[in-house]
């Protein structure tokens, strides 16, 4: 009986080692040139609208953390036909396709059969909420489900939801979803296909199973489903590091590795005598003996004290080298401030007069405030700075403190060199002026590194 139930998934895997070969010569001839070039035309495209922190939501028992940019790509396709039309015959697995070839490490698991079919669902008044199944090790899982219903189509927008653990309590994990709207017509009811992209918090260990809520036609759907630890149970590879290094007067020491299905953990610390402050490394990434090159785009911790970075998992591909790589450090100077004044909105002082006060707005009871940091060169706009600190506060000219609310988002525009920051402040009379303190700000040190990791 369970052999029925895998064979589609042996069916596609023969088939898939059978044009995997193929395929990774493509991959490893031109990986990042095409990557590259649609990552480029993907940023250029979004720098003309503002970005909205709303496609990311955070488990309220996580401290903030870098979110993650799924990038939507279809090259894999047209380079692997055999892998588009196998995985078509494939029950309830064949939507979710486009949604994971952006991230190699759930790619790379579903080739291996690295899947675990749910298929449980809920419905009310027409709604229909389907778990169809997840992909999932030791520390990370992705949620593939579908939604159908009255109304519900690629259009639908951002569904709102809880996940909890069997007994009631919160997931203590950093939770990603991502809305990508397409050219269904508006009002028709087509399925869509979704996942949750689920880090969990280090320390915590992935539940036995999860509860999934979501709200639908304003009534709560829910699922519960186990997760079958036996499928990734041993699939566990931790390595000791302790190798240092220096970039600009700043030193690091990278400490350990832990190789999983679904990501590679880098722990770095820095040292504690830094006179500076670290905002991330610039293009780290690690690279086996192939030359293919495993991303990172989420972590946990800071830069300028413990960061784990979580990178792109090569446990299948099981490269025989794998090393730690970047172009440099992201850098600022500590005890930076800017002094505005919001009534007349004037900039009194800021780090090289490149951070300007732009306008502030009353809006939902609030002074909505924007700064507008000028004069970045490439490299400098490629991180998100955070500016203020998270949950940090200003002062007025009699020196009283006030709260910054968290970040409203970040606008940019290709054909500009600023960058727009928006924040929240209370709408008071305040006493001017008001001085913010700078935690991260532009700069930079180029110094390439390459640490062996194995």
């Amino acid at each position: 009986m369970g052999e029925a139930k895998e064979t589609p998934f042996r069916q596609a895997n023969q088939a898939l080692r059978s044009d995997m070969e193929h395929v990774n010569q493509e991959l490893v001839v031109m990986p990042e040139l095409a990557l590259d070039a649609a990552i480029r035309s993907g940023i250029e495209q979004g720098r003309k609208r503002s970005i909205r922190r709303n496609r990311k939501r955070w488990s309220v028992s996580m401290f903030a953390a870098g979110l993650s940019v799924i990038l939507l790509l279809t090259a894999f396709v047209r380079v692997s036909p055999v892998f588009a039309s196998i995985v078509k015959e494939i029950p309830g697995f064949s939507g979710f396709v486009e949604l994971i070839q952006g991230d190699k490490s759930l790619f790379t698991a579903m080739e291996n059969d690295f899947i675990q079919p749910i298929k449980l669902s809920d419905e009310k008044n027409g709604y229909i909420f389907t778990i169809d199944g997840i992909i999932a090790d030791d520390q990370r899982m992705a949620i593939l489900y579908t939604v159908e219903g009255p109304g519900i189509n690629g259009n639908t927008g951002f569904l709102d939801y809880k996940l909890k653990t069997s007994d009631g309590k919160d997931l203590v994990a950093s939770i990603g979803s991502s809305h990508y709207p397409n050219d269904d017509a508006e009002g028709s009811s087509v399925p869509v296909h979704q996942y949750l992209d689920i880090l969990m918090g280090e320390g915590s260990k992935m539940p036995e199973s999860l509860q999934f809520s979501l709200l639908l036609g304003g009534q709560w759907l829910k699922v519960e489903f186990p997760i079958e630890h036996k499928r990734f149970e041993g699939m566990r590879e931790e390595i000791s590091i302790e190798q240092k290094v220096e970039i600009g007067g700043q030193r690091f020491t990278v400490k350990n590795a832990v190789i999983t299905p679904l990501q590679i953990a880098v722990t770095i610390e820095a040292d504690a005598t830094n006179d500076k402050h670290a905002n991330g490394f610039i293009n780290i990434a690690l690279v086996d003996e192939k030359g293919r090159r495993y991303e990172s785009n989420s972590a946990f911790g800071d830069s300028n004290t413990s960061i784990t970075r979580h990178f792109k998992s090569s446990y299948f591909v099981k490269p025989k080298k794998l090393t730690l790589i970047a172009d440099g450090l992201y850098v600022s100077e500590n005890n930076l401030s800017i002094t505005v004044d919001t009534d007349k909105i004037e900039t009194i002082s800021s780090p090289n007069n490149r951070l300007l006060l732009a306008s502030k707005e009353l809006l939902n009871g609030e002074y909505e405030v924007k700064f507008d940091l000028l004069s970045q060169d490439e490299i400098d706009k490629k991180p998100g700075y955070t500016l203020f600190p998270h949950g940090g506060t200003f002062k007025d000219g009699a020196g009283v403190s006030y709260p910054i609310s968290d970040s409203r988002g970040v606008q940019w525009n290709s054909n500009e060199d600023k960058v727009t920051y928006v924040y929240r402040i209370p709408a008071a009379d305040y006493k001017q002026p008001l001085t913010f303190s700078i935690e991260q700000y532009p700069g930079y040190v180029l110094k390439p590194i390459s640490i062996p990791i194995k």
